[in-house]
């Protein structure tokens, strides 16, 4: 598989670092508005200078299998109208897009042109949403009644100078324009895995929502909190932070225990599914690196001929849902 990657910056890094492991998979080409960062990742993963390009418009006439985009939020919109209309295969960063407006403006270009179109939320890809989702339908906790993810860190540690508490307002996610704030980042993943499991629970409809929303002084939400009501008595309770270390745990009740998830998005080779009911169960288990089983999925998509993913990643109709709640908790 031929992949070519948009944007040199730390996401597309890591996501190239476990590609790159991959036996069938070649990164066929790197754009880059960054000559430093341009070479030292072409340098890194042996990509020909003839494929390196300092700008988002010669890739789109190559001869990629997929394309990765890897650039900042605000960005994404555009990139996935210029690919599709090239039909080329599409691996976007979450979140995809910025608006359900955005989205229902591009829908049909990427239809019409008939490509694999996949939003990259790695985790549901990952043995360990398998694994809870298995859980859940064999009934280990009974009938699920309640979901609850907290999601933060503090990106005034990465901008440190002399006072831990100075934001750089020139960054990602505290840039308005830029697609900052927690809900963008970070909400995303606790609001898809919320609506999965309300799919699980046959409870897919959200009946109201209760929200708290701090913003900061750049414009952006920084912590953000949001209480989903789904019908037949489904809630699930959301916060997420880009200025508190909150850690990523996840709980997910049941009428006969629950399921602790210490890390959802992000699990290690080494993670542990716990199942609490009147005795504590702990699972362990081992796994690759994250974004090889994204990757690996993306690639038996275009084997198979399929347009989006398949049921344990996100459908479109998925997609836009989600698009749609983030729209009512950042509203």
């Amino acid at each position: 598989m031929k992949w070519s990657i948009l944007g040199a910056g730390n996401i597309s890094n890591i996501f190239c670092e476990n590609l790159f492991k991959l036996d069938k998979s070649q990164i066929f080409s790197i754009s880059s508005k960054n000559e430093k960062n341009l070479k030292i990742f072409g340098d890194k993963f042996n990509i020909n200078n003839e494929f390196r390009f300092n700008n988002y418009s010669d890739i789109l006439n190559l001869k990629s299998d997929v394309v990765y985009i890897g650039l900042i939020n605000s960005l994404h919109k555009k990139m996935i109208i210029d690919l599709a209309k090239k039909k080329q295969n599409i691996l976007v960063e979450k979140p995809c897009f910025l608006s359900l407006k955005d989205f229902d403006e591009a829908i049909e270009i990427i239809k019409d042109n008939k490509i694999l179109f996949v939003e990259s939320m790695m985790n549901l890809h990952h043995p360990q949403s398998h694994q809870i989702f298995e859980l859940i339908n064999s009934g280990e906790i009974g009938k699920i009644t309640k979901f609850h993810h907290k999601f933060g860190l503090d990106i005034r540690e990465e901008f440190l100078n002399f006072f831990k508490k100075s934001i750089n307002f020139y960054n990602r996610f505290t840039d308005p324009k830029l697609g900052g704030g927690a809900i963008n980042d970070l909400g995303c993943y606790g609001v898809s895995f919320a609506n999965k499991l309300a799919k699980l629970n046959n409870s897919p409809k959200i009946i109201k929502i209760k929200k708290k929303i701090t913003i900061g002084k750049t414009g952006v939400d920084e912590i953000s909190k949001i209480t989903i009501f789904y019908e037949n008595d489904f809630i699930a309770n959301l916060e997420v932070s880009i200025i508190q270390n909150i850690g990523c745990e996840a709980i997910i009740e049941g009428t006969n225990g629950k399921i602790i998830i210490p890390n959802l998005v992000k699990p290690g080779e080494n993670y542990k599914i716990i199942v609490k009911k009147k005795t504590y169960k702990e699972l362990n288990f081992n796994a690759e690196n994250l974004y090889s089983y994204i990757s690996r999925d993306v690639e038996k998509y275009i084997d198979k001929g399929l347009k989006e993913a398949d049921d344990y990643g996100l459908k479109l109709s998925e997609i836009r849902n989600n698009l749609s709640l983030l729209d009512r908790w950042k509203d």
